[in-house]
């Protein structure tokens, strides 16, 4: 009885076992939600520091809200353009990393990588999907 009692137990095991391994190396599913979001902020994203690697005002602003727009200036671009090329070198691409809500915002978190290194940047987007705020981490 006692030896039919562990084997029982050895095979629960087993089976658990391959359970855990079976889970672990499925496919991740893609979150919908994460879809929806990344459909509007990754363009967004990729043209916004594109803008910013360039001076480019239009194109680092191209997809902000009103109180974005009004709070960069071709000078401040100008400023913050020059330090970030003399640090990072120009932008190159852009790779996903999370998302959270903050009140009624969407944070996405991305790592860009420039000529001359990596920067983690956070973007915040408003209800409507526009850029609200672009941050370096």
């Amino acid at each position: 009885m006692k030896r039919i009692l562990s084997l029982i137990v050895v095979a629960v095991l087993l089976a658990l076992a391959a359970a855990v391994v079976g889970a672990c190396s499925a496919t991740p599913t893609t979150n919908p939600e994460v879809a929806a979001i990344r459909a509007y902020a990754d363009p967004a994203t990729q043209t916004t520091l594109q803008g910013l690697s360039e001076g480019n005002l239009a194109k680092y602003t191209q997809y902000a809200d009103a109180q974005f727009k009004a709070a960069v200036t071709q000078a401040l671009l100008d400023q913050v353009s020059a330090q970030i090329n003399s640090q990072l070198g120009s932008f190159v691409s852009v790779t996903f990393s999370s998302t959270e809500k903050q009140d009624q915002y969407t944070i996405v978190h991305y790592k860009a990588k420039y000529s001359k290194g990596d920067a983690g940047v956070r973007m915040v987007f408003d209800q409507d999907h526009s850029v609200a705020g672009q941050f370096f981490e």
